[in-house]
């Protein structure tokens, strides 16, 4: 099996370059492609545990602003292009989940000539709210999402539609989706959030686009040849990934020192207190990925886990807002729509600000949102604009100093 370019996710990142959406939603765009196209034919051997390299991956940003959807209609044009591959529609039920994991079904050839049976599934949704469903009934989804991302050994036992009563061999599920804050509010109760499936899920946040593109340019098709030629290389790997020497040194000092209740983490908020026990289980997940990216040695180095350490350190840093919009209160909502219109405009009037929200928020509402935010320490009020003029201002804190 031979390639044509040295790292396939350097690549991607290539094609992509000319295009709005966020590099970092490109970069998360490839590896879920990798990890499509490895499937649960591939492993890491974790002592007794088997890790897959199946990820689950959400986009979030506000509508229409740092084209989410787009990013991923990139990774699936060239997905599409890969045989063997299984992708489930952007809009399904459970029934149809399971139908698609019951035809995703397939066998490979192992290394040492064992036949091994797999169903192997990804999804790949421009609106996760959809594929969740409401959360007045989504219960069964949440469930069933957090049960086949662990990759369990055993078989997993589905009804379906067609066939009644099914085991499906061996499943794998990987997911990349985008939403909004607030889509999430609508597809998430409160009480999922911190453990279960919202502990599994690497969130990608961006405020905006990279950079604006007038006319997006059609890269040239050569590239394109190219990097569906090695994700064909790469779908073909199989058998199980190992510590080299180096790397297993790696793992044990970063694991000695990682603490997943460190007060210093970059997200200080409790709804991450279970991602945070998965990290490292990330990290050997991606550092999979981005090795098979680059090499069909099968060996995690220390440079592919330093990587992959920087890539989730990277996400890290853009999910401390994820779950703005999701709470047990009624006015989470409500919070974080008028957080988000001070944060934009820095300052803002009080008139100006109610002719926004007067639709959503009566007067009373309004004065129990404002103290909200006030009391968090991030706005200030004044009764003069920054020009002098009388009245109730609003100012972002960063603005208002």
């Amino acid at each position: 099996m031979s390639r044509v370019i040295s790292d396939w996710i350097t690549e991607y990142l290539d094609w992509t370059t000319e295009t709005e959406s966020p590099t970092i939603f490109h970069k998360w765009t490839a590896i879920s492609v990798i990890a499509a196209v490895l499937r649960r034919k591939v492993w890491f051997n974790f002592g007794r545990i088997r890790v897959h390299p199946n990820c689950y991956i959400v986009f979030v940003a506000e509508p229409g602003i740092a084209r989410k959807t787009q990013a991923i209609s990139f990774g699936e044009e060239l997905l599409s292009q890969i045989s063997g591959i299984t992708t489930a529609a952007d809009t399904t039920t459970i029934q149809a989940l399971l139908d698609d994991l019951q035809e995703s079904v397939t066998s490979n050839l192992l290394p040492n000539g064992e036949t091994f049976s797999h169903a192997s599934l990804s999804v790949l949704s421009g609106e996760f709210e959809s594929f969740l469903g409401d959360k007045k009934d989504n219960a069964r989804m949440l469930v069933i999402l957090t049960d086949l991302f662990d990759c369990k050994n055993k078989p997993f036992r589905t009804r379906t539609r067609h066939s009644g009563s099914n085991e499906l061999p061996s499943p794998f599920l990987n997911i990349i989706a985008a939403t909004t804050p607030d889509s999430l509010a609508n597809s998430l109760p409160s009480t999922a959030v911190g453990g279960g499936l919202t502990s599994r899920i690497i969130f990608i946040g961006s405020q905006g686009k990279t950079k604006k593109v007038d006319v997006p340019v059609d890269p040239p098709a050569e590239q394109r040849e190219k990097l569906i030629q090695d994700l064909a290389v790469i779908s073909r790997i199989s058998g199980d990934y190992n510590f080299s020497p180096a790397g297993r040194s790696w793992w044990r000092k970063f694991y000695a020192k990682y603490e997943e209740q460190d007060p210093k983490r970059i997200c200080k908020d409790p709804a991450f207190r279970g991602w945070y026990s998965r990290k490292p289980l990330y990290i050997l997940k991606l550092g999979t990925i981005l090795t098979a990216s680059k090499t069909n040695e099968m060996f995690l180095e220390p440079d592919m886990l330093d990587s992959a350490l920087a890539h989730i350190v990277e996400a890290e840093h853009t999910m401390t807002r994820t779950f703005s919009a999701v709470g047990r209160s009624s006015l989470t909502a409500d919070v974080d729509t008028v957080r988000n219109i001070i944060r934009t405009h820095k300052t803002i009037s009080e008139n100006a600000l109610l002719q926004m929200v007067w639709r959503d928020l009566d007067s009373k509402k309004f004065d129990t949102v404002i103290h909200t935010i006030l009391r968090s320490g991030e706005i200030i009020r004044t009764y003069t604009s920054p020009k002098g003029e009388k009245g109730i201002y609003y100012h972002w804190k960063e603005a208002g100093k």
